[in-house]
């Protein structure tokens, strides 16, 4: 499929806008898609943007983009490269914009480029998804939602049963779902049984406000990355879809953004339920532009800290008090980010897991770790 099939360029007069022209600007460092490009040209970047626009809808990400172009580009960025917009029909209304934007982001991902994809509703993230499974086996899905409820998977996608699709996938190309942020009183209990049963790990607003860095072992862990814009709180984020008055404050949600993109293995995110037509003071379209701001610079900082090199990082062995009982810990020498090896019963394979410090503290203590009990019984299941 050719480039011009898929793409609608962003519109000229945003090209040349103040922000395009002021040298400091993102506007004015980064490149944009046009008509009759060659998909081998895009070789050159590092972060492709693409926006998914509703079929026949004004254009509402001209103010997101506006925004966006405004902010301050720093020296240690990479080549950006706006794509421009999707065209894409309702869910379920059988045409082929899906599989458009499926085959788009293959051919990024497949070129070494990270793609930064938005869109009003959380349908366009089952496009990241396929497209992030076409190139690897064993995905792990993270989404930051306000609710972990799964829906009903019969129906068309929408962003109340997001979820549901992704789990007919599990157990064949999604290995783990993760769900961060989701209130409980918004969430079924037996939603969250259904998927504790299932590993899949969630992590509810209360302990991310505790401390954000409990996230990071989930988001570091991520393949790919789906974040609701209605997951942050109705006053930080007043057009987000069917928003809450509790939620992330606006500074977490960019913090959990770029601890995502700081990890070496995410390879797209999605940023959906937003509708811009409602966004009178523009502090919605303000909020998304910043979170892909911090997408990028936690995409420009990446250290390649690979647990399993020695120059990067110590391997760190505990003995737990009986014959071959150890726990294998690894500590980035760059990061002071954590690991832990954690076996499968059966087989001579070993996991290497995100972990925090506490864990390995916790180990000194003769302890064994919570999570890498629960992983254990994960892989031994």
């Amino acid at each position: 499929m050719e480039y011009s099939d898929i793409f609608i360029p962003v519109a000229e007069h945003l090209q040349v806008s103040g922000a395009a022209k002021l040298s400091e600007r993102w506007g004015s460092r980064i490149k944009y898609g046009v008509k009759g490009l060659d998909w081998a040209w895009l070789g050159d970047f590092r972060v492709a943007l693409v926006g998914l626009r509703k079929h026949g809808a004004p254009n509402s990400f001209v103010a997101l983009r506006e925004e966006l172009y405004a902010l301050f580009a720093h020296e240690k960025s990479l080549p950006i490269i706006d794509l421009g917009d999707v065209e894409v029909a309702p869910a379920g209304a059988g045409d082929a914009s899906g599989e458009k934007v499926t085959c788009a982001l293959h051919k990024l991902v497949a070129a070494g480029i990270f793609p930064v994809v938005f869109g009003e509703n959380m349908p366009g993230a089952s496009n990241v998804y396929d497209a992030i499974k076409s190139h690897r086996k064993d995905v792990t899905a993270t989404f930051i939602l306000p609710s972990a409820s799964l829906g009903n998977a019969q129906e068309p996608l929408s962003g109340s049963n997001v979820l549901a699709h992704f789990m007919t996938d599990y157990g064949r190309e999604l290995e783990t779902l993760n769900v961060l942020a989701y209130q409980s009183y918004l969430t079924s209990p037996a939603d969250m049984q259904s998927l504790g049963n299932r590993y899949c790990e969630l992590l509810r607003l209360g302990v991310v406000r505790e401390n954000i860095m409990h996230a990071e072992p989930l988001l570091r862990d991520a393949d790919v990355l789906c974040a609701g814009i209605n997951a942050v709180r109705q006053c930080d984020a007043p057009a987000a879809v069917d928003p809450s008055p509790n939620g992330l404050y606006a500074e977490e949600m960019c913090q959990l953004l770029r601890l995502a993109a700081f990890s070496d293995k995410l390879k797209a995110c999605y940023l959906g339920n937003f509708s811009l037509a409602n966004d009178s003071q523009r502090q919605t379209a303000k909020l998304v532009a910043q979170l892909i701001w911090h997408v990028a610079d936690g995409l420009a900082c990446r250290v390649n800290d690979n647990p399993t090199e020695p120059k990067t990082c110590r391997r760190l062995q505990i003995e737990m008090g009986g014959k071959d009982q150890q726990l294998v810990f690894y500590q980035s020498k760059i990061t002071d980010r954590w690991w832990m090896a954690v076996p499968a019963d059966k087989s001579s394979t070993i996991h290497i897991i995100p972990c925090e410090r506490n864990d390995y503290e916790k180990a000194l203590r003769l302890e064994i770790p919570d999570r890498w009990l629960w992983f254990y019984k994960k892989f031994v299941r």
